[in-house]
């Protein structure tokens, strides 16, 4: 039998339990190492050798690491680098770390989103995300320590974003076997915006288009960009000639008025994208961030918190694609979600995806507008039973609906929104829908908000 291999009569409960043991034992050992790194420089720094500057020493001491470690030069130092940033920069950070609490994926989260922020700022943002980094997802906690970060730093989270806005960017990769990756590097609310078109266009094609979603977006970027550029007949052949096209296939550009490119659309033809997109992307704001009282982060849907005044521009426009959320400052409890829609239906599926703005499948970050709406009792007229209600509705994507339906598994949700899931193996885990802003603690001193 394989070493950790189950045997036929093995409670599989205690094997789930092992698995989640052992995550926290390589947790442990990754601590203990980035210490003994960190004690190893430090000691040749503080005394080197004869004949040695303190700078000569580390530099002999990291190549010590990476002989042993088989790392390239490259990634000793920044092995060595992290290991100390953490260790004198993060203490809490390593402690939980070596406590088993969070693993190193995590740790590092928090030490890069703090990479701006002065040691004082710093810490408070550690104390602020890490009592909840245990039970997160890498992608939960990111999007923590960006909220925590803009309500430590606000002023700074704006410079910041100013010179990344700057450094926006499209570059071009050379890729193997005749590709190439374009990678756009955009403001947050724009990208969100890009993608989206694109996945509308992508989606609209037809159940008959055997093409994967990502090379349907990546087909309808093609076209969107190059839809309308004149080529010449000889640019036409050799672009054609590129893909593997001769003779008539590429004697000629696309005639004037094409919608589509030599080469791009696959075998039989597909629907030709179009600028006639609807597309809606919800920001939340908190009242008083709205109301410029207050600067609490809003929330970008498919991307994360962003800082209060970007929440407030975007929110301010009414012509644009981006769909305001107004939240109780005080609960984070939604109060107006933008829409004056009248049809149920719709109304109905607005509320739950804006209640749960991700799937409600144990840490999944699909956002909830890019899921099923799934009945978590099935609905079925004739026992009245699954009924079409905010109770019972909640979205899953593709793959964690598939999993709900599996032998082992079972998913029941509370008249709140909250959803147990049990596992094949016996396990039981909570989903609560999360507030769309971080609800605010109350003094005293507070007075409540004039509605």
């Amino acid at each position: 039998m394989l070493l950790g291999q189950a045997g036929p009569t093995e409670d599989r409960f205690e094997q789930v339990e092992r698995i989640g043991a052992w995550e926290k034992v390589i947790a442990r050992a990754q601590a203990r190492q980035y210490a003994e790194i960190t004690q190893f420089v430090a000691a040749a720094e503080t005394s080197p050798a004869a004949g040695l500057t303190a700078a000569q020493a580390v530099e002999s001491a990291q190549a010590e690491v990476g002989m042993m470690l088989r790392l390239s030069p490259g990634g000793t130092a920044w092995r060595v680098g992290e290991a100390r940033q953490l260790v004198a920069e993060f203490p809490g950070v390593v402690a939980a770390l070596e406590a088993g609490a969070i693993t190193l994926p995590k740790a590092r989260i928090i030490a890069d989103g703090c990479a701006d922020l002065d040691a004082a700022t710093a810490a408070v943002v550690e104390r602020k995300v890490l009592p909840r980094a245990p039970q997160q997802t890498t992608g939960q906690l990111r999007a923590a320590v960006r909220r925590a970060v803009l309500r430590a730093d606000s002023e700074a989270a704006a410079r910041r974003r100013e010179r990344k806005r700057r450094e926006r960017a499209v570059v071009l990769y050379p890729e193997r076997d005749g590709m190439a990756t374009l990678s756009a590097t955009l403001p947050a609310a724009e990208a969100v915006g890009v993608f989206a078109v694109l996945d509308q266009h992508a989606r609209g094609c037809g159940s008959a288009d055997e093409r994967p979603m990502a090379a349907r977006r990546a087909d309808a970027l093609v076209d969107l960009v190059l839809r309308a550029t004149e080529f010449c007949s000889t640019a036409a052949a050799t672009a054609c000639s590129a893909d593997g096209l001769t003779g008539d296939e590429s004697s000629a550009p696309s005639a004037p008025g094409s919608d589509r490119l030599p080469g791009v659309a696959p075998e039989g033809g597909v629907p030709t994208v179009t600028n006639k997109v609807s597309i809606q992307i919800r920001v939340t704001v908190p009242l008083d961030t709205l109301r410029g009282v207050s600067d609490e982060p809003g929330e970008l849907a498919g991307y994360g918190p962003i800082p209060a005044d970007h929440a407030r521009e975007l929110a301010a426009d009414p012509d644009s694609v981006w769909r305001r959320l107004v939240t109780d400052p005080v609960s984070g409890a939604l109060l107006d979600y933008g829409t004056t829609r009248y049809r149920p239906p719709p109304h109905l599926t607005e509320h739950v995806t804006a209640r749960h703005q991700y799937c409600q499948a144990p840490g999944c970050r699909v956002p909830a507008d890019r899921c099923d709406l799934d009945h978590n009792i099935p609905f079925d007229p004739d026992t009245d039973q699954g009924p079409t209600s905010a109770a019972n509705l909640g979205p899953k994507c593709r793959p964690h609906h598939r999993l709900k339906g599996m032998p082992g598994w079972s998913v029941s949700q509370y008249p709140d929104g909250s959803i147990i899931w049990t596992t094949p193996s016996g396990h039981i885990y909570r989903v609560d829908p999360p507030p769309l802003t971080e609800p605010r603690v109350i003094t005293t001193a507070d007075e409540p908000p004039p509605f």
